[in-house]
């Protein structure tokens, strides 16, 4: 074990470790802002989309929600994953998020339904 680190700081080192956990958090934050301009800059851009029908022009956003929609419904790990990803784009990585999710199985759209109302609680 290390002595050094179950001892009491000095005043000056405990300013110094606030010191530089401050310009830490400021990086992370930059980051995250950074980050979600990225996002943003996304969504509001129109993209050409193939379609059965030929190429269609939607905005990002409607492109998120198709997207999303199709990797929800699949129920499987990608589903967490895409709800991890969105979380912590907008919030940071401060939760755990952890379920179990079924594959192979035939769900139903309510077992689906009562999974992702679990996976969302925790």
């Amino acid at each position: 074990m290390n002595e050094q680190n179950l001892r009491t700081p000095t005043s000056e080192e405990a300013r110094e470790m606030q010191k530089k956990g401050a310009e830490a958090r400021k990086r992370n934050n930059e980051k995250r802002k950074l980050m979600s301009a990225i996002y943003a800059e996304f969504l509001e851009k129109e993209y050409n989309v193939k379609t059965g029908e030929g190429t269609k022009k939607i905005n990002g956003s409607e492109l998120v929600n198709e997207a999303m929609k199709k990797i929800i419904a699949r129920g499987d790990s990608s589903t967490v994953s895409l709800l991890r990803e969105i979380r912590e784009g907008i919030e940071g990585s401060k939760v755990q998020l952890s379920g179990e999710v079924r594959t192979g199985e035939n769900i139903t759209e309510e077992e689906r339904k009562e999974i992702f109302k679990k996976l969302m609680e925790k």
